[in-house]
């Protein structure tokens, strides 16, 4: 705490009641009914959630596939947010299965934006990264650090995608980058699966849980990124 300045003390108050009022007005709201036309609607959206099912397992053995290609390619050319096709994978696959698929798919398709970084270099990079990204994190390019990687890969807010582009142009080594954004990403998959599958099971209450619980790690990430990337960038220059 004695770390913390004013300015970093205020926005951390701030957010945190943020968080409080949000989650006490959707409890409220639950209670009281109020929410049962959002919560009707959602129903009515997935009345067809057996036929959707139905329909994506008519594809056989090529359903996998197809999704695994899915969330491989929207890592490489990002169309799609991932965190949508991770919730969509959990809803049609269920929780186990769409672990293992997005964990392949999505590591498949780190492993092609890593091994293009390396082998185009920083025109590729300059062409897909952000210019804001680059100024901010670009200092992973210096860096081989196991934890580091692994830190951005497991924390909300940090766009995978662009994350395997900057390390390519790093020291770290292929295997080190495949252990590192197939492992990192588990956490997340795991809670998108799980809330995807919460969706088709209309358990709303489990929905809404880790709803909440995403919005208030995320807020903590997103209010504390100054202090997080300067922490980040202090562990990068720290020998390994």
């Amino acid at each position: 705490m004695t770390e913390l300045s004013r300015e970093d003390f205020r926005k951390l108050v701030i957010s945190l009641s943020l968080i409080v009022i949000l989650t006490i007005a959707l409890v409220v709201s639950w209670l009281m009914g109020w929410l049962n036309p959002i919560v009707s609607t959602m129903i009515a959206m997935f009345s067809g959630r057996e036929q959707l099912r139905s329909y994506v397992e008519s594809w056989g053995s090529w359903a996998p596939a197809i999704f695994m290609s899915i969330q491989a390619l929207q890592v490489v050319f990002a169309p799609i947010p991932g965190e949508l096709t991770g919730v969509v994978g959990g809803f049609i696959f269920g929780v186990a299965p769409n672990i293992l698929y997005s964990t392949i798919g999505l590591t498949a398709g780190s492993m092609l934006a890593f091994t293009a970084s390396r082998l185009i270099g920083l025109p590729l990079v300059k062409l897909v990264v952000p210019k804001d990204s680059m100024e901010h994190f670009g200092f992973l390019t210096r860096s081989r650090g196991i934890f580091l990687a692994a830190v951005f890969f497991i924390f909300p807010g940090f766009p995978k995608d662009i994350l395997s582009y900057l390390l390519g142009l790093s020291p770290m080594g292929y295997v080190t980058f495949f252990l590192v954004s197939g492992l990192g990403r588990i956490p997340g998959t795991i809670m998108l699966s799980y809330s995807g599958a919460a969706v088709y099971h209309e358990n709303w209450t489990l929905v809404i849980v880790l709803s909440v619980f995403c919005a208030v790690l995320v807020g903590i990430v997103y209010f504390r990124r100054e202090r997080i990337e300067r922490w980040l960038r202090t562990r990068s220059n720290q020998p390994v």
